[in-house]
């Protein structure tokens, strides 16, 4: 084989590879639309025809297009998120011989003054906050679930009731 002719071999193989990167670049489902990040125009596929190894075709359309979730920011609209309330559902502690953090986990609920989203429902949004609170560095293995941290907040009583998680 000449060196020629391995070099227009070697660049057509390159070329080829280029183009199947290009056309296999990954694009969402539209299951996977997100009603707090994705907006109504950004595109979407649906699976057409189901076969015995997964989809055999698609269909494009966008998150806000029949195939999408429904709800979806508007285009051109930014959401403007403030927070409306912090609810504390537990507190625990963390650390080890030396020191220990207390943890507070707050359910917290933002809402969005721009109402970019296309259905009302979507305006709040909420989530659990884990917040390390205080802590202690006093003693061999010091406790975080009873008395005051050691930053000196005399208002800051340590209580812990074992939740890590939020209820909602």
């Amino acid at each position: 084989m000449s060196k020629g002719y391995r070099r227009s071999l070697f660049i057509l193989s390159a070329s080829l590879l280029l183009m199947l990167a290009v056309t296999a670049s990954a694009q969402q489902m539209c299951d996977e639309c997100d009603p707090y990040n994705s907006y109504c125009s950004d595109p979407c596929m649906r699976c057409r025809i189901y076969g015995q190894d997964g989809c055999e075709s698609y269909t494009e359309s966008t998150c806000g297009g029949p195939f999408g979730s429904g709800a979806c920011l508007q285009d051109e609209c930014t959401p403007s998120w403030s927070e409306t309330s912090r609810v504390e559902q537990g507190t625990y502690q963390g650390g080890n011989w030396a020191q220990c953090n207390h943890h507070s986990v707050q359910w917290v609920t933002l809402y969005d003054s721009n109402h970019c989203n296309t259905v009302e429902s979507f305006w709040t949004q909420q989530y659990c906050d884990n917040v390390i609170d205080g802590q202690k560095f006093n003693g061999w293995f010091p406790d975080c679930c009873n008395g005051y941290d050691d930053w000196g907040h005399t208002d800051s009583l340590f209580t812990c009731n074992g939740y890590h998680s939020c209820t909602g």
